[in-house]
């Protein structure tokens, strides 16, 4: 499954309700450990190892647990069992902790504090742990294993998600193993790091190394302190839908709605297992109609995803499930959702094609509350012509600087940023500029731009971050508060002018513009290997009462070192040389600063 294809998937994917483990208490898991505990919040400290700090309340399932005292008991073991799954869950990792999330309670996903590693291996979060045979060799026991595509881990203390795409093993009737494990995708802070890794057996650590259709979900509780909340699931079987006798016509013409084919008789005819556009032998002013009867394994509510280049109307069950409508990209799709008995279902499909600058596509997927979405359609149905291979900026020894649109989300809103100057680093760790308001938007760590949109065909001018992505907003950073109370103007000041940037020695720029009367410059580079940004604001000239936004959220909470956590433990602020406090303006907080001096502080993630 390429990227393209698992954001397809995605995209179209219908969203049925996932199931909840329920953390007001411990009644979800077997035998509980007195190292797991439900409690209200949890926080870390980036100086201490090991330090998880807890307060009471309910929502949050935690370790609290010193590394170096090993056992199996101290694992946590639920009592739903599983088979195929989509698990998704936050957690967080203490400083210099370690866990794993074992799948079945054989197949682990590590979970680690990998915070700024440079070249993540097994071991590593998000890292597919290595399978493990005494027999072997020294130095060859451990084999196997998978490493993160790239390392996207957060900082110690904030709250990280992981998505897993697990399907289990299959057994003929007899119990003989007939196809491995797979780890179908695992998405880490937003980031694929993860795409079909077939697991040949249990990883090292299980307790069971038979393998088996369910098992029970396993959190590892002995290499440290971790914190895991919002734990959220949906449990497949292995049944599918499936087509009976499946019948095709082929139509010559241009047609606008199923009354004008109907209206000729079919070129062709055959009998087909799936859906394929292919049987037209044409790529344009064409119709196909399919007629034939859905296996349905189990009465319930099935919803079906359709994917097309052209128009189709569906009827299943004598529903009218999909009106004709019109598609052109495998991005889009439609969706209905109609309630099925068990048995054979009658099913006819129409699809057709008058659009020449278009090339044919056509797929349908089903999918239901224990059945995992799955293709109707031969594959090559879907794929209209050559993937278009992704046009990458990739960084270099120095900086790599790169003028683009860029595309983002505020307030719930679309919005392009025109003149935007993204800076790619060789400590993957990037961030993008908007030269229009003076304003550090965003920044990101793992892969610099994928830049196809700008670059392919005509291009749109885009470009798009490849990591794990931290938006900041895009308001000015800067501001005029007399009396401080003010509410903080989201819009540039009339006396803002861009005066572009200059490049240092080592190729880093220093943004400058003017503003309420003075000038100012503004500097951000890597720092600690890529670990986290410094940043650096200098204002000359008269700026009474000019503050610095450093961030607006809707909490922000000083720690006891100085740092400051920003939202629901998102990100650190961490402030070295200016007088920074909290102030709160309408439903938010806002740590400012003001520009009298130098301003320097770190954003960590």
């Amino acid at each position: 499954m390429n990227f393209k294809t698992l954001t397809l998937w995605l995209v179209a994917s219908a969203t049925f309700a996932q199931q909840t483990i329920p953390l007001n208490d411990l009644s979800a898991f077997k035998t509980p450990k007195e190292n797991w505990r439900i409690v209200g919040k949890a926080s870390s400290d980036l100086s201490q190892d090991n330090i998880l700090n807890t307060e009471t309340g309910t929502g949050i399932l935690a370790c609290v647990h010193p590394r170096g005292k090993y056992g199996y008991e101290y694992d946590l073991v639920s009592k739903m069992e599983h088979g195929d799954i989509d698990l998704d869950l936050d957690f967080m990792m203490a400083k210099g902790s370690n866990s794993g999330i074992y799948l079945q309670s054989r197949y682990e996903v590590q979970l680690a504090d990998s915070w700024g590693k440079q070249n993540p291996y097994f071991g590593d979060c998000g890292g597919i742990y290595e399978r493990w045979d005494d027999s072997k060799p020294e130095g060859k026991k451990g084999y196997e294993g998978t490493a993160p595509r790239l390392n996207v881990s957060k900082a110690p203390g904030l709250w990280q998600n992981i998505k897993i795409s697990f399907q289990a093993p299959r057994f003929d009737a007899s119990g003989k193993k007939i196809s491995n494990a797979k780890i179908l995708y695992i998405i880490l802070n937003g980031v694929t790091i993860h795409e079909n890794v077939e697991l040949t057996g249990p990883t090292r650590g299980t307790l069971d190394e038979k393998e088996a259709l369910m098992g029970a979900l396993r959190i590892q509780g002995d290499h440290g302190s971790v914190a895991f909340r919002n734990i959220k699931y949906k449990s497949y079987n292995q049944k599918k839908l499936s087509f009976t006798d499946l019948k095709y016509g082929v139509y010559k013409g241009k047609f606008t709605v199923v009354d004008d084919i109907e209206k000729l008789k079919p070129s062709t005819q055959g009998n087909a297992e799936l859906l394929n556009w292919t049987v037209t032998n044409a790529e344009n002013d064409f119709g196909v109609k399919y007629v034939g009867k859905i296996n349905v394994p189990e009465a319930g509510l099935y919803t079906f995803t359709t994917v097309h280049a052209g128009n189709t109307q569906i009827k299943i069950n004598g529903q009218e499930a999909f009106k004709n409508g019109w598609l052109f990209t495998t991005a889009q799709g439609r969706s209905a959702t109609v309630n099925l008995p068990a048995g054979e279902v009658p099913f006819e499909m129409y699809y057709w094609k008058t659009d020449g600058w278009m090339q044919p596509i056509l797929g349908l997927y089903a999918e239901s509350e224990t059945i995992r979405k799955h293709a109707l359609h031969f594959p090559s149905s879907t794929i209209a012509s050559e993937p278009i291979p992704m046009i990458l900026a990739n960084t270099e020894a120095q900086p790599v600087l790169l003028r683009s649109f860029m595309d983002i989300q505020e307030n719930g809103k679309n919005k392009r940023v025109v003149h935007a100057v993204s800076v790619g680093n060789k400590e993957n760790i990037h961030f993008t500029y908007d030269l229009d308001n003076g304003a550090l938007f965003q920044a990101w760590k793992g892969g610099f731009l994928n830049t196809t949109p700008m670059w392919n065909d005509r291009g749109d001018g885009s470009s798009k971050p490849m990591g794990s992505l931290v938006s900041f907003g895009d308001a000015p950073s800067v501001g005029h508060l007399a009396p401080q109370e003010m509410v903080w103007n989201d819009k540039v000041d009339a006396s803002y002018r861009p005066r572009g940037y200059e490049l240092d020695t080592d190729g880093q720029p220093t943004f400058k513009y003017d503003a309420f009367g003075g000038s100012i410059t503004d500097k951000i580079v890597p720092a600690e290997n890529g670990k986290m940004l410094n940043r650096e604001i200098n204002g000359t000239g008269a700026l009474p009462n000019v503050f610095h936004r450093i961030a607006a959220n809707s909490v922000i909470t000083k720690a006891n070192d100085g740092t400051f956590v920003i939202g629901d433990n998102q990100y650190y602020i961490k402030v070295s040389q200016g007088n920074a406090s909290i102030r709160v303006s309408g439903d938010k907080q806002e740590l400012i600063v003001p520009i009298n001096s130098k301003v320097v502080y770190s954003i960590i993630w």
